[in-house]
């Protein structure tokens, strides 16, 4: 049978709500499920202002319009990230500046990244990788010491927290994803987080197509008009609907999620004690929200073998990212592969597993089963 490596949460009241959309006769966005879905947001993690968008990306591009970067700005971002991260600011002009990795945990150096602090950096954008957070506290002292906007990219962060605070609530700007592949999603939809209310005002404009409608909404003005470059970030009511059937079950899928988690580690911790394989290491302070189950190996011959390995036994595992750095967009920014040798070294040798909610525990066996009778036929 095959194990696939992920299948879409469904929660069993998608239908439930879509039909409630279609009874509104409201679906183009912003309508009572995009409300109601922020609300929930802004709620539950003690945001200020929750914007839901169509993507994360979108709330990536929704940041870097709010800070006003240009050709003249630089944004240090690390290079093991997904394209999005980088295209957001390079979409407004501004350079980015790839930093090293930490190999322990696949996300950020932050000794790394001061050291590429320039006089016109004025954005550092961490990644919290795999649901779990990487060390804000490192950034922020960072960006406090240099003036800098801090971003989080939080796209795997929901309901993952770093010493009691919430991912993407640490940062004055958080970026969420509800994508198909993440814990809880809507297909396709996003959340900008503006956790510094001074955002908020241009933040709406820009997110209503660089409009002030939401003004003449409130009855603040009587018509509206264009004041801000923006474009159109919100998601439909469909979207909308289908998230809030998601997020009223997020115990639920937490719970489901925790145990395969815990199921894996069981299972792959007798290897990472042989030195046969590396789990993330995991600092103190932080409560995961198991979004997945990543491995990192020795070398990358034995990343490449495993998968083939278990891609024989119908198992489906998949590397992470190749480096932004080395990428084609990146060697055409200027960058070689060599410019971050560890980021380069270690992407190769990252391997995440098989992990959503319809997982078995006995899948989870078979898998680790399968990397162990990998590495007893090697010996």
């Amino acid at each position: 049978m095959t194990i696939h490596f992920n299948v879409p949460y469904l929660t069993g009241r998608e239908l439930e709500y879509l039909e409630r959309v279609i009874g509104n006769r409201a679906f183009a966005g912003n309508g009572p499920f995009t409300k109601e879905v922020a609300a929930w947001l802004e709620q539950r993690y003690g945001v200020p202002r929750v914007l839901l968008t169509h993507s994360c990306t979108a709330a990536l591009e929704m940041a870097a319009l709010l800070l006003d970067l240009g050709p003249d700005d630089e944004v240090i971002i690390p290079s093991y990230t997904f394209p999005s991260t980088a295209a957001a600011f390079l979409r407004v002009g501004a350079r980015s500046v790839f930093c090293e990795i930490d190999p322990e945990t696949m996300m950020i150096d932050p000794a790394d990244a001061a050291r590429r602090v320039t006089a016109a950096t004025r954005a550092i954008v961490p990644v919290h990788y795999g649901g779990i957070a990487c060390d804000m506290d490192a950034i922020m002292s960072l960006a406090k010491e240099h003036g800098l906007t801090v971003v989080e990219d939080a796209a795997q962060g929901l309901e993952a927290s770093l010493n009691g605070r919430w991912l993407g609530t640490i940062a004055p700007l958080g970026c969420l994803s509800f994508h198909e592949t993440k814990n809880l999603h809507a297909g396709l939809a996003g959340a900008l987080f503006l956790n510094d209310p001074s955002f908020a005002e241009r933040a709406e404009a820009i997110w209503e197509r660089g409009t002030d409608r939401q003004k003449a909404l409130k009855g603040l003005i009587d018509k509206y008009t264009w004041v801000e470059v923006g474009s159109s970030f919100y998601p439909s009511e469909l979207q909308a609907g289908f998230l809030l059937a998601q997020l009223e079950s997020i115990d639920r899928n937490l719970a489901e999620r925790r145990a395969l988690y815990e199921a894996y580690r069981q299972g792959l911790t007798p290897m990472a004690e042989a030195n046969r394989l590396h789990l993330p290491r995991l600092d103190p302070g932080r409560q995961l929200n198991y979004h997945a189950c990543y491995v990192i190996f020795n070398s990358a011959a034995d990343c490449d073998d495993v998968r083939e390995h278990l891609r024989s036994q119908d198992i489906w595992a998949y590397i992470g990212y190749v480096p932004l750095h080395s990428s084609p967009v990146g060697r055409r920014l200027g960058y070689k592969p060599d410019d971050l040798p560890i980021t380069e070294e270690y992407a190769q040798r990252v391997l995440r597993l098989p992990f959503h909610n319809e997982l078995s525990r006995d899948d989870v066996r078979r898998v680790c089963e399968a990397i162990k009778e990998y590495f007893e036929g090697r010996s």
